[in-house]
């Protein structure tokens, strides 16, 4: 081999190598900012209750979603605004009937909880004759399977003040929830359960 060939292959192959690091090391910080980005939008959340049977059951796993939550500080003022018909407007974008995740609290337990809005921020609530009333009237919830609803603490009619959530398991009989600890505030919601995706034969959207 030409000797004055040698100092040329030798910078060539550096240079070659630096192009392979350079590529390896932007994949790898790009695989990181997709993981911030994902651990950020959503988090994963297994059942460790029975207050949500039949619809969830312990040992499933779900995702949820946080947009709602990292969107809500921006929405925050919206939370003491009224609209049309002096309802005040939801923050967190949550729907009567949508499954949530709350955190911990000590009122709570030490235990993140999983449970279904049934009151809405504005919503007058009450519990009698084995049912649920919002705003006088009597609410359809086929996912409780025919078990009657007691009141516990809370009976009476309840207007829950802007940012305030009561919520429910679909399990009535044998559910923590609002009825015992009172509505929940708009922070301790983690977000909303969009995937069941564990066990593989139980996967299912929740939009």
């Amino acid at each position: 081999m030409d000797p004055h060939l040698v100092p040329a292959l030798l910078g060539a192959n550096r240079t070659r190598a630096w192009r392979v690091l350079r590529e390896i090391v932007q994949t790898a910080l790009q695989a990181a900012v997709l993981y911030l980005v994902l651990s950020t939008l959503i988090g994963r959340f297994e059942i460790r209750q029975i207050s949500m049977e039949p619809t969830f059951h312990a040992g499933q796993r779900v995702v949820v979603s946080r947009w709602e939550r990292l969107v809500a500080p921006w929405l925050s003022g919206a939370a003491i605004a009224h609209a049309e018909g002096n309802q005040p407007i939801e923050p967190l974008g949550l729907q009567r009937g949508h499954v949530v995740v709350i955190a911990p609290s000590p009122e709570r337990g030490s235990e993140s909880l999983i449970k279904r809005v049934i009151g809405l921020p504005g919503d007058t609530l009450s519990i009698s004759g084995g049912g649920v009333w919002i705003n006088g009237s009597l609410l359809d919830e086929p996912y409780v399977h025919g078990l009657p609803t007691t009141c516990w603490n809370t009976c009476q009619p309840l207007r829950l003040a802007p940012g305030m959530y009561f919520v429910m398991g679909d399990n009535r009989p044998n559910s923590l929830d609002s009825r015992s600890f009172g509505p929940v505030p708009g922070k301790d919601i983690v977000g909303r359960v969009v995937l069941r995706y564990w066990p593989l034969n139980a996967i299912e959207y929740y939009p």
